[in-house]
């Protein structure tokens, strides 16, 4: 039995008249009501997922404010506030690793409250620069401690069943309640920008102003801190259909969706490895690879256009549509943003059936609304139609595939340093924005920056093609695996299944917010 298994193993009494209790009686509080603790976590990821895309409606609350920073200034604040986001998964995965989750939380929740003080003085633009990149640094570290609720759905989570067939059948309905879970993750990851649309609709019905608002939201993370201190464990909770498997040598692997961060699901059957593999390799193997900076980069671009058109699109339509129309359409804009949720049934189907096919798709999305952007901005309705909606689901098309790819193609051996560094790397592209923003403001105009964005989208369609690592268009391997053979240096399903339970929990995204 592995150390992993002794640190979480919960210890019961062979006989019930003994009265004693398990090890960790944190584990037993959210067995005892899973539906509830899973609520909470759901809900808390919605309370604070939605700092990056929520900008959208956030500004023009600033601006009617008068708050007259000028636009790239707020690209600048903006920017702050999606590296933040991106660069903070490693450093809480970090944490939920060592401390487990009731730490991570505490610390999250500390700083995401510095955050909101610092964000509410919002005619200062150093207070609320660093409070915009602290709410978005501190966002994945609350989100990250309720993603192994999951495992409160499966069999041995709850039950303690002994017959074989029942314990088959009682896993077979419980992996529903955890897909529900991660589901429900997911929508409120995309929910979550609807809390600045309310802010803008509270403003523009009662006057309320941001500042109020902000002061007010301290109550979540207060209510955050109070739960990790009093119910968040110090150790993850662990799928015990894994951990008690029968057949060790089964393939198995934890799938993660999601938007900005990877939502662990119930394990299903891995694909058979392909004849030359990446899966589980050495990470040093993995990052000579072309297909792992292939993908990087894919999911850098896309990022980079989705994040400019955020926090551009106030400016954009101010300058080409009359401002009553501007007006309308940011709202239009706002309330679409939280539902980008609903495409996620249409990204399973395309990576069930290929994953070339989602990658190929997202480039077809980024082109179309990139078109639109350059050649007909101040069109209202293609605009409504195709801009809006493209924006708000890609994100969810982008990150889904990556996930998904990062675990298919390069296993989970090294799945949470692999995340992290796609998300350096989205970091590092970003700080393009403020460039791109600048050079427009000069020139009067976005056509020339949307034009840069659009064209940098056309060699996407040849870079998937080198993503993958078994395809003749990306270098040859080097595992050194001749046809019709494992790589060598992979390792073998019972070493990885070992690892993937350690690491997944390091794992998190968007977990953009």
């Amino acid at each position: 039995m592995s150390k992993r298994q002794n640190d979480y193993e919960t210890i019961e009494s062979n006989d019930d008249s003994d009265g004693q209790e398990s090890i960790n009686p944190r584990h037993d509080q959210l067995k005892s009501h899973p539906k509830l603790w899973a609520a909470i976590g759901v809900i808390q990821t919605l309370m604070t997922a939605g700092i990056i895309f929520g900008w959208a409606s956030f500004l023009p609350v600033l601006r009617e404010e008068g708050v007259d920073f000028t636009p790239q200034a707020f690209s600048v604040i903006f920017t702050g506030g999606a590296v933040g986001n991106y660069i903070s998964t490693l450093f809480f995965g970090l944490i939920v690793d060592k401390y487990g989750p009731r730490a991570t939380g505490i610390v999250a929740s500390i700083l995401y409250a510095i955050g909101l003080l610092f964000c509410s003085l919002v005619h200062n633009y150093v207070c609320l620069a660093v409070g915009f990149a602290l709410l978005g640094f501190a966002g994945p570290g609350i989100q990250m401690p309720t993603l192994h609720l999951a495992n409160l759905f499966t069999a041995g989570a709850s039950s303690n069943n002994n017959d074989d067939d029942d314990n088959k059948e009682s896993s077979e309905e419980s992996s529903g309640g955890g897909a529900i879970f991660m589901s429900a993750q997911a929508a409120a990851f995309d929910g979550g920008t609807a809390i600045f649309a309310i802010l803008r609709v509270l403003f523009q019905a009662t006057g309320l102003s941001s500042t109020t608002f902000l002061r007010l939201y301290l109550v979540v993370p207060a209510w955050v801190f109070l739960t990790s201190v009093f119910v968040w464990p110090d150790e993850i909770l662990e799928d015990e259909r894994v951990e008690n498997s029968d057949d060790d040598n089964e393939p198995k692997r934890q799938s993660y969706v999601g938007p900005g961060s990877p939502y662990i699901s119930p394990n299903r059957k891995r694909k058979p490895p392909t004849p030359t593999t990446l899966i589980n390799a050495p990470l040093s193997v993995v990052l000579r690879h072309p297909a792992f900076w292939s993908l990087a980069t894919w999911v850098s671009i896309h990022i980079l256009k989705l994040n400019f058109v955020v926090a551009t699109i106030n400016d954009q339509l101010e300058d080409r549509v009359d401002p009553e129309v501007a007006a309308h359409l940011i709202d239009v804009f706002g309330a679409m943003l939280p539902f980008g949720f609903v495409v996620l049934p249409i990204v399973a189907t395309f990576l069930d059936k290929s994953a070339t096919l989602a990658l190929q798709m997202a480039n077809i999305v980024g082109m179309l609304y990139g078109a639109v952007m350059v050649f007909a901005p101040g069109s209202r309705w293609l605009q409504t139609l195709v801009v809006f909606p493209a924006v708000a689901c890609s994100r969810q098309l982008v990150y889904s595939t990556v996930f998904h790819q990062v675990g298919q193609l390069f296993g989970f051996a090294n799945y949470g340093t692999l995340l992290g560094l796609c998300n350096l790397l989205v970091s590092t592209v970003s700080t393009v924005q403020t460039p791109l923003v600048n050079y427009a403001e000069t020139v009067g105009s976005y056509t020339g920056s949307n034009m840069v964005l659009w064209l940098a989208t056309l060699p996407l369609f040849v870079l998937v093609l080198w993503s993958d690592p078994t395809s003749s268009s990306s270098s040859s391997s080097p595992l050194g695996a001749r046809k019709g053979e494992r790589a060598p240096l992979a390792m073998d399903d019972s070493e990885a299944d070992h690892v993937n339970k350690k690491r997944y929990s390091s794992v998190l995204g968007e977990l953009s917010v």
